[in-house]
């Protein structure tokens, strides 16, 4: 018989590899996406379905339409499209929207990107020259562990996820290799990250390569590597105090009127940093090169911004004037979603705190100092096999660079993700008594961060510590999404694990693997013999954990704990049984590996891709159809608006599960018109809180604790005095607000059913009056109250789109993001002494009489202000309410003001009769135009400059790119 040689059991060992891994990627894709495939099913939960679907869709409308996606009216009166960066508008990737049918093409948009993680995962592996079996297991792990697979409901970042395994390896190249080609690689990474909505991936993925630098910079010399120690070390911590003294005096000044500190110090600082590391790597040669490996990142970087210009430009136009660039951080919690410690028991067993797929089986909310219930991701499984060779293969010491490399990425980003948990701060307020005196721990779930001057609960922790070290950092959000570059981590790491353990460099992976399994053994024992103590425990916190889900199921919860423990029990028995023979039978070995986990995998991970049937997005949403009725009943006098205050789902919902819960949450907010689902229908919505807003615009809206006053509209069990919680009426009124989309019952203090405020002045059109009449009207009353849930006014006090006003408060324009500069004019335009808040100063003043005008020149306002009153001769009518146009046609007897309730935002610009006219900012963020007596035709257009500054830095990258691959491509030979 023919004996195969070394180079033949290579050959054979790697075809085996590729071939099972190819296997298991189709059966997992096929497990995780087969709804979608063959069944009509689609992406709709969550963020997918009430965010992205309809935001594409729209997006999608623009181009049939032979218009470039520049913006969008239906959302809070008017909002840049192209400038969204979740839009991803300019993505190449959106490509495959031309191609195949709306539902079809969002399929396979999230489909192409889980295949672009898992190949570029296996390629950043095969780079580094891991197995075909490890670079397999990784890719495995990486594409189909919880952290990536969940976000098919939130795909700009799974698009992020996905380039990131190819940026780390372009990194590589250029840092470890100098191969200068991959400079241009690198560049393209980071565009299509930042085009594909997700610019904080391409951001910490720059930051992952600079760390990479400093370590190669520094190693093969003990010495070197000690200073470089010393020097972080002391550096980090004087760093830490710094930023933590900037942090409290920055509260406290802002709390006693004075000015707060400039948060440019900290780019200063970086600058000063950069000066002394390129004056050394100029004077000693590069200080190891790490001055030049500084130097090619910053031109990749410097080119990926350059090509997303397009994109780029338009979206930091909006977003310096939305509330991630407020001065004071009042309604942005950056905090918001950072993982509880004990879910990393999860990656042991999975889904071990529950699941919902089939009824309310979670209880992770009932975690001890559990700060936000709210979850980034469903589970943090990766594999029980992924853990143990990743953890067998970490290490700082020996080995590859990237080992270290990807050991540091994964414990940064790992402490990053725990947010407000990694805070002293946060624990040292748990203390009985110690609130007093550091403040007390912030409740959860409320919609504004503390107002009573102390620091925030994750002041001092690692993310935050990263959001105030990092320029421009603190404009992300979300302490959950550094999973993603843990879940990278951990997966390369594993291919590196599974080569370790087949050449026997390592006994830690057997050692580690015995430990987990007798723990797990161990814990599965205790959850059989211990069953009724469990279920006796869940019955206890049962009451406490009811949510739109339902109840907790006692039964689901104990079922899904003792599944999750046989699980990680079997996983790590065949663990095991592979670090004990692998180096024996590498090839059998190889094979066993690929098949556990992808098994392991599937029956964890598959019930996070969570699907709704198609036809959900093709019917005509209930409240859609009553507001037509109305309308077709009695006509608007133009164009409206519609507000759905809050978020909140039936009561009924609380205190019955249903495993098709997923489902029903979809159809119900669709039902219910919740703000983005009506993008693609043509229904504008007032506001619809969404990952950003223009600052000045949430003003109007934001609901506000206020006492109540003796002569208000006192409800039964209120009291004079009483706080409750107040919609601001006026500020919906002035935004043309035709109807609103209110819960069945009101709850005074609750923010999704505060809506006492628009009761007054208007008429509820469903249910229809004499709904509940009859000697059944209570139990139908009962019925809609607990099932139903929601109901339909119109507002009778509506403001229309446009009108023409004769008077002008002139206003000294506000400069810059602070709330407490707004606050005092806001106050005078909102207040109208209704039912609920009452003040005795300022006085009240009539949006419909006078308008308050921001203008360094008001001599020039002087001969178009008569101060007449309102002529009912006078008339405004909208002819024309497009996208990027809008016409009206204004009748005055007198030279006055017109008023848009739209909003006002760089590039509209304004032709009155064909004239350029200068559009003013009017009620703090609506367009207002001067207009002489008499017949008149406005045209407000938008043709941002930032768009067209945009597109030719975008030229520029595109030859930059072109010149630096040519150039690399020569010199690398």
């Amino acid at each position: 018989m023919w004996k195969v040689g070394p180079v033949g059991e290579a050959w054979r060992a790697r075809a085996a590899g590729c071939a099972v891994t190819l296997a298991c990627f189709v059966a997992l894709g096929l497990a995780c996406f087969g709804g979608v495939l063959w069944r009509d099913r689609q992406f709709g939960f969550r963020d997918a379905g009430s965010y992205y679907y309809p935001l594409h869709l729209r997006v999608q409308r623009e181009w049939e339409a032979g218009r470039w996606p520049l913006w969008v009216p239906e959302a809070n009166a008017g909002m840049p499209l192209l400038g969204n960066p979740a839009a991803a508008v300019l993505y190449p990737g959106k490509l495959v929207f031309f191609l195949f049918r709306y539902d079809w093409a969002a399929r396979a948009y999230v489909l192409a990107h889980g295949l672009l993680a898992f190949g570029a995962m296996r390629a950043l592996l095969r780079g580094w020259e891991v197995s075909a079996t490890g670079a397999g297991l990784g890719a495995l792990a990486y594409a189909f562990g919880a952290p990536v697979l969940s976000q098919s409901c939130n795909v700009i970042f799974l698009v992020g996820a996905s380039w990131a395994p190819l940026g780390f390896l372009a990194a590589d190249r250029w840092l470890r290799l100098k191969h200068r080609r991959a400079l241009a690689g690198l560049a393209l990474v980071l565009a299509m990250q930042v085009l594909g909505g997700d610019p904080e991936a391409a951001y910490l993925t720059v930051v992952c390569a600079s760390g990479l630098a400093a370590g190669l910079a520094a190693r093969g010399a003990p010495t070197a590597m000690a200073r470089l120690r010393r020097w972080l070390a002391a550096v980090l911590i004087a760093a830490y105090f710094g930023l933590l003294g900037l942090s409290w005096w920055s509260v406290h000044a802002r709390f006693a009127g004075r000015e707060a500190p400039a948060w440019g110090l900290v780019p200063a600082a970086w600058g000063l940093a950069a000066a002394v590391v390129a004056r050394r790597a100029l004077g000693r040669g590069g200080t190891r090169g790490f001055g030049p490996m500084m130097g090619g990142l910053i031109v990749a970087s410097v080119l990926a911004l350059a090509l997303a210009g397009a994109q780029l430009v338009p979206v930091a136009e909006f977003t310096r004037l939305s509330v991630r660039a407020a001065e004071t951080q009042e309604s942005y919690d950056v905090y918001r979603f950072g993982v509880h410690p004990l879910h990393w028991v999860e990656a042991i067993w999975p889904n071990v705190f529950g699941t919902l797929d089939q009824g309310n089986g979670s209880w992770a909310v009932a975690l001890p100092r559990t700060r936000d219930p709210q979850l980034w991701v469903p589970s943090l499984y990766l594999g029980g096999l992924t853990l143990v060779l990743a953890v067998s293969a970490s290490g700082f010491r020996e080995g590859p660079p990237w080992r270290a490399w990807l050991t540091g990425v994964a414990l940064v980003s790992l402490l990053a993700g725990l947010g407000v948990y990694t805070s002293p701060l946060f624990w040292a307020r748990c203390v009985p008594g110690w609130g007093d005196a550091l403040g007390p721990p912030e409740l959860p779930n409320v919609p504004r961060v503390r107002m009573d001057g102390f620091l925030r609960d994750g002041d001092g922790g690692v993310y935050w510590f990263l959001a105030s070290a990092l320029p421009g950092f603190r404009s992300f959000r979300y302490p959950g999404k550094f999973l993603v570059f843990t879940a990278l981590a951990v997966s390369g790491l594993a291919g590196l694990g599974w080569d370790r353990l087949v050449a026997r460099r390592s006994r830690r992976a057997e050692v580690l693997t015995a430990v987990l399994l007798a723990l797990s053994l161990t814990a599965l024992a205790a959850a059989w013999l211990g069953g009724g103590w469990a279920r006796a425990w869940f019955q206890g916190v049962a009451e406490g954990l009811r949510s739109a889900w339902g109840p907790l199921d006692v039964e689901a919860a104990l079922r899904d704990l003792r599944a999750a423990l046989t699980q990680g029990s079997l996983v790590l028995t065949a663990a095991l049984g592979l670090a004990v023979s692998a180096a024996r039978r590498p090839v059998r070995a190889g094979t066993i590996a690929l098949a556990t986990l992808g098994l392991d995998l599937g029956f964890a991970n598959a019930r996070h891709v969570v699907t709704v049937p198609q036809s959900v997005f093709e019917s005509t949403p209930r409240v859609l159809k009553v507001i037509r009725d109305a309308e077709r009943a009695e006509p608007s006098p133009g164009p409206f608006r519609v507000e759905r205050v809050g978020s909140w789902f039936p009561r009924e919902w609380r205190s019955r599960g249903s495993p098709l819960r997923a489902e029903q949450i979809v159809r119900w907010e669709r039902d219910s018109l919740r703000p983005d689902y009506g993008l693609p229908l043509g229904i504008g919505s007032t506001f619809g809180p969404a990952t950003t807003e223009l600052f000045d615009y949430g003003f109007f809206f934001f609901p506000w604790v206020i006492p109540l006053d003796e002569g208000g509209a006192l409800g039964p069990g209120l009291k004079p005095g009483q706080r409750v919680l107040y919609y601001p009426r006026r500020g919906f009124d002035l935004w043309n607000t035709r109807y609103f989309i209110v819960p069945a019952a009101l709850q005074w203090d609750s923010p999704e059913r505060g809506f006492a405020a628009f009761v007054p002045r208007s008429t509820r059109i469903y249910p229809e009056p004499g709904a509940f009449d009859g000697p059944e009207g209570a139990s139908r009353r009962a019925r809609w109250e607990r099932s139903d849930d929601v109901q339909v006014l119109r507002n009778e006090a509506a403001f229309p789109r446009a009108w023409i006003v004769h008077q002008a408060r002139i206003v000294a324009p506000i400069r810059g993001l602070r709330s407490s500069d707004r606050r005092p004019l806001m106050r005078e335009i909102l207040l109208q002494n209704d039912e609920f808040w009452r003040e005795p100063a300022p006085p009240v003043r009539d949006p419909r009489r006078l308008a308050w005008v921001e203008t360094d020149r008001p001599e020039t306002l002087a001969r178009f202000l008569s101060g007449a009153a309102p002529d009912p001769a006078e008339a405004v009518t909208v002819t024309r309410d497009g996208p990027q146009r809008v016409e009206l046609t204004a009748a005055l007897r007198s030279p006055g003001l017109v008023v848009l309730a739209d909003q006002y935002y760089p590039g509209w610009s304004l032709a009155v009769d064909g004239r350029p006219a200068e559009i003013l900012r009017t009620n703090r963020a609506m367009r207002g135009a001067v207009v002489p007596a008499g017949r008149h035709h406005l045209v407000f257009r938008y043709a941002p400059r930032s768009f067209r500054l945009g597109l030719a830095v975008s030229l520029a990258g595109l030859v930059g790119l072109a010149s630096l691959a040519l150039w690399g491509n020569r010199v690398d030979g």
